[in-house]
C-alpha cells in the first residue's frame, strides 16, 4: 500500500521565519515544475541532507528524500506534488525555469533576514583567509559572494542590502550573460553576517555560519 504523502498546503500563504528562509532557498536551489500532464511539483535540492530534513519538517512533509550521485558528491532532493503550493509560489515571484528571469520578490521587513539567509545557503558562499598575501604584513579577511543566473535578481538584492546598512560591494555580470556575481569584502561581509543571523534561527547551514564565527573569534 502506498504511503499517503502529507505536507502543509498553506505553508507559503503566510510569512514566517521558516517560510521566508525556504522561499529564499527555492530562489537559489529549487524549482517549480508544470508537466505536460498538468501536474505541478515543487522541488528543493541541496548537498546538505540534514538541512533538507529540517526544511521538510518545517513544511510538515513526509515525502521521500532522494539522492543523486555526482562527481562532486551527493545531492539530495525532495519533490512535492501540489497545484496549491505551485500557485502560491507563482504569486510570490517564482517561475518555472526561473534562472535568468527571476527578480527579487517583495518581502516583509520582518523576514528579510530569513530570505537572505535562505538564498545565501543555496547560492552564496563565504571565504576567510589572508588578503594581500604578497604584502609584508598580509591581512586576515572574509569575503561573501552571492551568485545567480539572473543579474536583475542580484541587482535587487544589492539594493536591499544597502537599505540594511551595507556600504560597499561589487556586482558583476559575465560577458556571456549566463551568470552574475555579487561580492562583499570584510566590513560588509560582517554586516551581512549580522543581518542573516540577527537572532536564533532553526534553519541555517551550520558550516557557513561557522566560517563567520571562526573569523570573528580570530579577530577578537
Amino acid at each position: 500500500m502506498p504511503i499517503h504523502k502529507e505536507f502543509n498546503k498553506t505553508f507559503f500563504k503566510k510569512w514566517s521565519s521558516d517560510m521566508a528562509y525556504i522561499l529564499g532557498f527555492l530562489f537559489a536551489d529549487g524549482n517549480i515544475i508544470k508537466t505536460n500532464r498538468n501536474t505541478h511539483f515543487v522541488a528543493i535540492y541541496t548537498a546538505d541532507r540534514d538541512l533538507l530534513v529540517s526544511m521538510a519538517l518545517s513544511m510538515r512533509s513526509n515525502h521521500k528524500i532522494s539522492t543523486c550521485i555526482y562527481e562532486s558528491g551527493p545531492v539530495y532532493k525532495i519533490q512535492i506534488g501540489s497545484k496549491e503550493l505551485f500557485a502560491d509560489l507563482i504569486t510570490l515571484g517564482l517561475t518555472p525555469n526561473k534562472a535568468k528571469r527571476m527578480k527579487l520578490p517583495k518581502i516583509p521587513k520582518k523576514h528579510v533576514n530569513d530570505f537572505i539567509r535562505g538564498y545565501f545557503d543555496g547560492d552564496g558562499c563565504v571565504w576567510q583567509g589572508m588578503t594581500h598575501p604578497k604584502r609584508k604584513t598580509p591581512t586576515p579577511g572574509i569575503l561573501v559572494v552571492f551568485v545567480s543566473a539572473s543579474f536583475d535578481f542580484l541587482k535587487g538584492l544589492f539594493v536591499l542590502l544597502k537599505e540594511l546598512g551595507v556600504v560597499g560591494g561589487s556586482l558583476y555580470k559575465s560577458k556571456s550573460g549566463t551568470y552574475a556575481r555579487l561580492s562583499f569584502s570584510t566590513l560588509d561581509s560582517l554586516k551581512i553576517y549580522k543581518i542573516m543571523y540577527n537572532k536564533p534561527h532553526r534553519l541555517f547551514l551550520s558550516r557557513k555560519k561557522l566560517v563567520f564565527e571562526k573569523f570573528i573569534q580570530m579577530r577578537s
